[in-house]
């Protein structure tokens, strides 16, 4: 007998239906990708860094829209300053009440009662002496009665001298020297013979204004 060969099967073509020619090409995309993905790790990474970086630009947007929204809200406004209003710290019953008193006015002090018009005595050679301690004690606030030469009595140091039992007249005496200590003599009581009358200073050149 003789051999017969087995007809050869027929290759189906890419355009017949019943083709696996699709198959084919769908499973070599997936390899395909499969390949370039294990080849590019770095690819991943920056595809995964991109979304993340647009997911948080989306989420700061609406931070952004809520709180713009919200600031120009007036009753949050509103709402802010009631809130500064109530943190304010009262006032103290103390503080109301010395705000609400006036202070008393302040007036000058009273001019002190021993002071009282003074008669100064030239006792010395020294022209005009009288006249400078009076004025002297004129700048000082004591009104000068007059102005006259005493010779009689040589006084040994430039003194006031006061009506004996006249304490006003020794206060006022006291008050002096205290204010002018060039008058070296002190206060003393006026002895007979002394010109003048009441409150007096005898200038004998110890203090020459």
């Amino acid at each position: 007998m003789g051999r017969h060969s087995a007809p050869e099967p027929a290759v189906p073509s890419g355009d017949e239906p019943d083709g696996q020619s699709d198959d084919f090409d769908s499973s070599q995309s997936l390899a395909d990708f499969s390949a370039f993905a294990h080849t590019h790790p770095g690819s991943r990474r920056r595809v995964s860094l991109a979304v993340g970086l647009v997911m948080l630009g989306v989420i700061l947007l609406g931070f952004g829209f809520v709180s713009l929204t919200m600031g120009d809200d007036p009753q949050n406004t509103s709402q802010q300053t009631n809130g500064q209003d109530t943190t304010a710290v009262p006032l103290t019953t103390s503080a109301t009440v010395a705000t609400s008193e006036p202070a008393p006015p302040t007036s000058p002090a009273p001019p002190s009662p021993a002071v009282m018009p003074v008669t100064v005595l030239n006792n010395s050679a020294v022209g005009g002496l009288a006249a400078r301690v009076a004025a002297e004690l004129e700048a000082g606030g004591w009104p000068i009665a007059e102005l006259l030469n005493y010779s009689e009595t040589q006084v040994r140091a430039t003194t006031v001298f006061f009506s004996p039992g006249n304490a006003a007249e020794e206060a006022a005496a006291q008050a002096l020297i205290t204010q002018f200590p060039e008058i070296t003599g002190g206060a003393k009581p006026r002895f007979n013979g002394l010109d003048g009358s009441g409150l007096t200073v005898a200038a004998v050149g110890d203090w020459v204004p």
